[in-house]
């Protein structure tokens, strides 16, 4: 389903309430909420390129959840008005982390300033007693307590509503992309390790939590504690396949709502694909919408840097094949190491990051012994290879 106004596009945003209130274009995601409501894990994390809807899903996903406001009216004639899991609308703690912003030198404190402002939202601190107060002391006066802040909050809310808590944490492994090649690396992977195994592993508060990220972090024991945790990436998600970018269904509704030719707009924006399904970047395809011109919108990203540093004469020359437009067979590792890929990094690491971060496609699913056949899907990604990867060499 599409709502809105097809002259309405807000890209600048990831506030669902904004989208929803300004009357902006927007394709109906909200079945996404019954998936991860009736997926049974309760500790998903969701592995997507950068561009693909995922800090949009994550505040609808809040706006439906959180019992600290009545948001009903945005979900207005969406699908998820008429699921099963529509009377828990409204209905639980839920609590929102943006990790896209922590820098190295300020990461606790932010982190600490959003757990700090969730309980005020709640309680006044001053009204705590007893051990949640002691609990939240800790908060304040102990920078080590930090690690077990998101334990601390749950059980603060749980204390106060009798409500376990929703943790919703989004995009979890920038701060650690940022920095895979720093000093400080290994002393944030720690942190990160600690604050989301005490927060997340057999805690009696928390309900559910969602991470969202670009990379499946794991050869290096990022995860390695959550053994409660199910990963939903673009190898094997049969979940979450729809519930991010756009699907050709809805490009062709979008088609015909803003007169654009559908085969074009594939040629240019389709092709990467999350378990054998094709998908388009909805960032670029709106953008398209949005300037009725086509062009390269996703461009130039931040892991960039991390390309080139990688690329070694024979893999320039698999790329050469890549944009020439052939496939390659190389060998693939679902899960990826940010250390490994600072040092000498191997093709299977070099191609899964690749994958991964949305710049080839996996053609095909993996085979047994882990060799994929790789392409560059549409117009779009091949010019970032030529203008974007290969002109800073």
């Amino acid at each position: 389903m599409i709502i809105g106004n097809t002259s309405k596009i807000n890209l600048s945003t990831s506030s669902f309430e904004r989208i929803i209130t300004g009357g902006c274009l927007y394709v109906d995601k909200s079945r996404f909420i019954e998936n991860f409501l009736n997926e049974a894990s309760d500790v998903q994390l969701v592995a997507r390129q950068r561009r693909l809807g995922k800090s949009l899903n994550m505040d609808m996903l809040r706006c439906f959840l959180t019992d600290k406001a009545d948001c009903r009216y945005l979900f207005k004639g969406l699908y998820i008005e008429t699921s099963p899991v529509w009377d828990m609308v409204n209905s639980a703690p839920a609590f929102y982390f943006d990790f896209k912003g922590l820098t190295a030198g300020s990461y606790k404190k932010k982190i600490l300033k959003q757990i700090l402002k969730h309980i005020s939202d709640y309680i006044n601190p001053d009204n705590l007693t007893g051990y949640m107060k002691h609990c939240y002391d800790m908060l304040l006066y102990d920078p080590d307590s930090i690690t077990d802040g998101l334990l601390i909050l749950t059980e603060i809310i749980y204390e106060i509503t009798g409500k376990r808590s929703y943790l919703l944490i989004d995009e979890y492994d920038k701060l650690m992309m940022d920095n895979y090649n720093s000093d400080v690396y290994e002393e944030i992977k720690l942190f990160e390790k600690t604050l989301l195994s005490s927060g997340l592993k057999g805690n009696l508060y928390l309900e559910k939590a969602l991470l969202t990220g670009v990379m499946r972090i794991s050869h290096e024991s990022m995860l390695s504690d959550l053994n409660n945790l199910v990963t939903y990436d673009v190898f094997t998600d049969n979940i979450y396949t729809d519930d991010y970018g756009v699907t050709d269904e809805e490009a062709q509704a979008l088609s015909e709502l803003a007169g654009f030719d559908l085969n074009t707009a594939r040629s240019w924006y389709n092709g990467i694909k999350v378990n054998g399904r094709a998908i388009y970047n909805v960032y670029s395809l709106m953008s398209f919408i949005r300037k009725n011109s086509y062009d390269c919108y996703w461009g130039k990203s931040g892991t960039l840097e991390i390309i080139t540093d990688l690329l070694d004469d024979e893999r320039k020359l698999a790329l050469a094949k890549l944009i020439n437009g052939e496939s390659i067979e190389v060998p693939i590792n679902e899960k990826i190491s940010l250390k490994r890929l600072a040092g000498e990094a191997k093709d299977n690491a070099f191609y899964s990051f690749l994958v991964q971060a949305g710049y080839l496609a996996l053609d095909k699913p993996l085979s047994v012994n882990e060799v994929a056949t790789l392409t560059i899907p549409n117009k779009e990604l091949i010019i970032v290879w030529k203008n974007y990867i290969f002109d800073n060499l």
